[in-house]
């Protein structure tokens, strides 16, 4: 027995020491140390990190080891100056059975100033990477925790107050700082749902936030801003993670000052999206995206992200409104009103399958309409947000036209995407030549080839500079195109100075390209200089057509209410032949955008249907360049100058005033010589008649008659100067059209000319010698010539034609239809003097004009007046009717 109690008191004594040194290496400050270093261990061991805790630890005995400890620290890489991580106070309880069986099993925890630096710098570098680690250890994976977080505090409470996380990336500019004060996250029973609660603030914004986790049913959480509402909501899946998420954004400007980025978004808008994570595979579908500005402006964008990290996993519809749907601009006529109002594209991009995309630009003047397989239309990285607070993109590639074949890529940045301020972009372009002409010529069998260059874009959406321009034409022979130069406004094509130089080696080839009538102006060449600053234009060209060469120089100012264009077209040298060659060359390219009709089709603002059906491009109401100008109610006045006109008929000049305004065309007066003849005349247009008649008034002299029957094939000889005096109007299609519906009236006249009497026998006017002359001679006198014509819808006809040789009057009356090409005449000669007579051999004139029947018949009876006259005045005159000068 006392053996016994001998050995219990010994069992005592030792259970005692045990407890007191338990006790002392619990709580004495002399295993301070110890204490510290086993609790390191064991939060490095569950959180991979090397941890350090500067200030002491306790240990509290009981049922529960209560563990408290202050001045924790996390201090990652040496790279940055502050922490990864400190905390000022961490309290838990953990079983000590759960310990001695190698098991970790926290409750009651809580957690007191939280402060986390997240920080990447300028290299890449990161505040939470290890420097210790080198050599081999950096290659091995980072040590985590056994358990997952959400196993050790199952059924456990969580306390979080003073929480601070700063979240701060050079390398993009990004910077969130979260403000904690009191979060808590609790589960009271296993059977219970979890729940956190807690408020903050994101960056200066303060938001509530709640979840809810049920042992079972998705869980659900929500972040809630005064203006922007998010929410996700677990989906259940037998493997990995499956979270809706929407974002409801009520304001804008306030996820503007969450982004830390100036406000300069008014609107509302609202996110979608299901994001899944399976397998070590993370991706986001069901993607739905609306914003809608105070301006009107709309981006909608739907689709799927895909795979995360694969860009051969998108597939994305967006569409870009800058106009509401019932408030767009009207159709454009002109460039000066053409507007963006919408871009709408697509990217399907499949694993395995070759990616397919779409882009349609729609404007106000015309759609572009582009799709086919090849890369996405907009690619763009390295966003980045700016220390004055605006969105950078570092990279945007943007590729306009046919997928395989883009009419215009871009290869640059924008330094304040939001406001598209601070573009920077090198382009390179590749067109059919023939857009630059005129949309209509647009074709697949292009014979005026491509337009190719490269420029530089720089400036923002109001002022857009493009510079370094150089362009020319390749894969065609029919012309050369060149273009250098600059325009700093080139949304408004303002300020600009451009270099054109145009080749073409043969007219007639250009205009059968053209798919226009061939007319033969030999080679040309156009060089132009064109200038413009702020409202001041200046032009300056030499256009050569074979050996004529033109000059031109042209200021517009347009500022004011009715700009006008002043200019001067100068010439040194001009052929005769190769100016009906240019006329004829311009009559064809004026019906470039026309129907077969002649019908304009730009004239009315609406697209075809057939246009709407095929092609790139289509609703086009744009009206060709020229045809612009000439209808945008711009008022001209040129001055023209031909100093050297030669001809087959020698040395001429000419010299002019153009004129236009809004509702009036004028020429004029026109001067100018040509063989000796003198003309002057002047013409006017009025276009505000949509059928624009032109009036053409003057007065020509110095016409010679031989020189004119040379030119209608008459063998025979006469001589004359002819004067012409007329007043004619008549439509502009053509000079056909003109002469077919002209009208008006005109007196031609002539004096001291004579003719030669066998011409006078073909006529059978010469069976009777001694009426045209007192003797038989080779030519007779013609003292004078006066025909009054009137003229109507291409119908000439004259009452009072009169001829007057030395001793005979001829009166012609009747008409010449330039219509039916056909003629009616009749011409009466009497003996001066003596009208009362019957006419001697009177002829009459009849058939086509190239081949009329001439007949000679007896004279017609006497003639009389009806009011009685019958004595020639003492002093006649000369070619007038001698049956009007009767008294």
């Amino acid at each position: 027995m006392r053996y016994i109690v001998k050995g219990v008191l010994v069992c005592c004594a030792v259970a005692l020491v045990v407890v007191i040194a338990t006790w002392l290496l619990l709580s004495s400050s002399a295993f301070s140390s110890l204490r510290t270093t086993f609790v390191e261990g064991l939060i490095s061991k569950k959180l991979g990190q090397n941890v350090l805790i500067e200030d002491e630890v306790r240990i509290g005995v009981g049922r529960q080891l209560q563990v408290s400890a202050k001045g924790i620290v996390l201090h990652g890489s040496s790279v940055f100056d502050a922490n990864l991580a400190t905390l000022d106070r961490l309290g838990f309880e953990v079983s000590a059975q759960d310990l001695w069986n190698g098991q970790l099993s926290l409750s009651n925890l809580s957690l007191d100033g939280v402060h986390l630096n997240l920080l990447t710098n300028d290299e890449g570098t990161t505040s939470w990477q290890s420097v210790a680690a080198t050599g081999a250890d950096a290659e091995k994976p980072a040590k985590t925790a056994a358990n997952p977080i959400s196993d050790i505090l199952t059924d456990r409470k969580i306390e979080l107050t003073d929480v601070t996380v700063l979240y701060q990336n050079d390398l993009n500019g990004l910077e969130f700082d979260l403000q904690l004060p009191d979060l808590v996250l609790e589960r009271r029973s296993e059977t219970e749902a979890a729940s956190a609660v807690g408020s903050g603030s994101l960056n200066g914004e303060a938001f509530e936030l709640t979840g809810v986790f049920p042992v079972e049913d998705p869980f659900q959480v929500m972040m809630e801003f005064e203006q922007i509402s998010i929410a996700a909501t677990q989906v259940p899946q037998q493997s990995g993670l499956q979270l809706e998420t929407t974002v409801e954004v009520a304001e804008l400007g306030q996820l503007l000052d969450v982004l830390k980025l100036n406000r300069v978004l008014d609107g509302s808008g609202k996110v979608g999206a299901t994001f899944k994570a399976a397998n070590g595979v993370s991706r986001i579908d069901d993607l739905n995206v609306l914003a809608k500005l105070d301006g009107g402006q709309s981006l909608e964008l739907t689709g799927q992200i895909g795979e995360l990290g694969n860009p051969a996993d998108v597939s994305l519809t967006t569409r870009i409104r800058l106009y509401p749907e019932d408030a767009e601009p009207a159709p454009a006529s002109s460039r000066y009103d053409l507007k963006l109002v919408a871009v709408d594209m697509v990217m399907d991009s499949v694993p395995g399958q070759v990616p397919q995309r779409q882009m349609v630009v729609k404007t106000n003047g015309f759609t572009l309409d582009t799709s086919g397989e090849g890369p996405p239309p907009v690619k763009f990285s390295e966003l980045s947000r700016t220390p004055d607070g605006t969105l950078r993109v570092g990279n945007v590639n943007l590729r306009i036209g046919n997928p395989s074949d883009p009419f215009v890529i871009l290869n640059g940045s924008v330094d304040n995407a939001l406001q598209l301020q601070g573009i920077s972009a090198e382009g390179l372009l590749d067109i059919p030549a023939s857009s630059l002409i005129s949309p209509e010529l647009l074709g697949p069998d292009d014979q005026l080839g491509k337009f190719s260059g490269n420029f530089h874009l720089s400036g923002d959406i109001n002022q857009l500079s493009l510079t370094n321009l150089d362009g020319k034409t390749s894969e065609t022979d029919v012309w050369n195109l060149e273009v250098h130069g600059t325009i700093k406004n080139v949304l408004k094509f303002e300020n600009l100075d451009l270099e054109i130089d145009v080749d073409v080696p043969s007219g007639a080839d250009l205009l059968q390209a053209l798919s226009l009538e061939p007319v033969d102006t030999g080679q040309a060449h156009l060089g132009i200089n064109l200038v413009s600053e702020g409202t001041d234009w200046n032009a300056d060209a030499n256009v050569t057509i074979a050996d004529s060469v033109l000059q031109i120089r042209a200021d517009l100012d347009d500022a004011t209410t009715d700009p006008v264009l002043h200019g001067a077209i100068e010439s040194d040298l001009i052929r005769i032949d190769q100016i009906r060659s240019i006329v004829l060359g311009a009559a064809q390219l004026r019906k470039l955008g026309t129907s077969e009709t002649g019908d304009e089709k730009a004239e009315e603002p609406v697209a075809s249907e057939e246009a709407e059906s095929s092609g790139p491009l289509r609703n086009v109401t744009l009206k060709p360049i020229g045809r612009s100008i000439l209808l945008s109610g711009m008022n001209m006045d040129v001055d023209i100058d031909l100093r050297h006109i030669e001809g087959a008929q020698g040395i001429s000049s000419l010299q002019s005033e153009l004129t236009l305004d809004e509702n009036e065309l004028r020429a004029g007066p026109l001067r100018f010589e040509y063989g000796g003849a003198n003309f002057d005349v002047s013409g006017q247009m009025d276009l505000s008649d949509e059928v624009h008649l032109l009036t053409l008034t003057g007065r020509a002299e110095g016409w010679q008659l031989d020189d004119i029957l040379h030119n209608l094939n008459f063998k025979k000889g006469a001589s004359g100067t002819i004067y012409a005096d007329f007043n004619v109007t008549g439509g502009t299609e053509s000079a056909k059209q003109f002469a077919r519906s002209m009208s008006g009236n005109a007196t031609v006249t002539m004096r001291n000319g004579s003719i030669e009497t066998q011409l006078l026998d073909l006529a059978g006017l010469g069976v009777l010698p001694w009426v045209f002359s007192k003797d038989k001679q080779k030519v007779a006198p013609i003292v004078c010539l006066r025909a009054p014509l009137s003229i109507s819808n291409g119908s000439i006809s004259t009452k009072q034609t009169t001829l007057e040789t030395d001793q005979v009057q001829v009166v012609v009356f009747g008409g010449v239809s330039l219509n039916n090409k056909a003629l009616d005449l009749n011409l009466q000669p009497r003996k001066i003097g003596e009208p009362l007579s019957r006419s001697p051999w009177p002829v009459t004139v009849k058939g086509p004009l190239a081949k009329p029947k001439i007949k000679v018949k007896d004279g017609p009876k006497r003639l009389k007046r009806s009011d009685g006259a019958n004595k020639m005045p003492a002093k006649r005159k000369l070619c007038i009717p001698d049956i009007l000068q009767l008294q």
